[in-house]
């Protein structure tokens, strides 16, 4: 069969075009060969080790604070003893200084050592179990007695609770101050007489 000399000319440029068309398809459909990472392959970025960051230090955690403790309480003073009781001597000095505390401690006006010494010399010589019956006294009180020889009813009335021995020194010497300070203004009064009182 023949073909017209165009018509050939054409139709090998067509097939000359279709051929590498089809060769640029099918290069294009399988590219270039370049292998592709597997499961095992690690990416550039990957591999390189990551910048360190910098630490920054914490500071301890402070203890919490505690509540202020309540301030102790001052403990209680310790009671004072009681001071200690004097001790005298068992002579006329001794009964003397003895009533003369007491007649003080009570209240009363207390006479010189010497003006007590005085007049229980006068009445008894120093004797505080001496008892007279001899006078009038005798006869309207039972007598006199003590180291200021002094009627009961009169020791009765101006003896101190806890002194009320009539032959005790110092419960003689007692009543017998307070009843001469009451009758004569003070014991002095009489302290030095002679006279009975």
């Amino acid at each position: 069969m023949r073909f017209h000399a165009r018509t050939s000319a054409g139709v090998a440029a067509y097939i000359v075009l279709a051929s590498t068309m089809a060769a640029g398809t099918a290069f294009a459909a399988s590219g270039p060969s370049h292998p592709q990472p597997t499961a095992h392959t690690v990416s550039q970025d990957a591999a390189a080790p990551a910048a360190a960051k910098p630490v920054v230090p914490v500071a301890p955690a402070k203890p919490a604070a505690k509540a202020p403790a309540a301030p102790a309480k001052p403990a209680a003073p310790a009671a004072k003893p009681a001071p200690a009781k004097p001790v005298y001597p068992n002579n006329l000095n001794g009964w003397i200084a003895e009533a003369r505390q007491v007649l003080a401690q009570h209240g009363d006006r207390v006479p010189s050592a010497s003006a007590i010494h005085a007049r229980a010399m006068t009445e008894s010589s120093g004797n505080p179990r001496a008892e007279n019956h001899w006078d009038s006294n005798e006869a309207l009180y039972g007598g006199t007695f003590g180291l200021l020889q002094t009627i009961k009813p009169t020791f009765a009335q101006w003896s101190l609770p806890g002194h009320k021995d009539i032959l005790d020194p110092v419960d003689s010497i007692i009543a017998g101050v307070r009843y001469a300070n009451d009758r004569y203004g003070t014991f002095e009064t009489i302290a030095y007489t002679k006279a009975g009182y």
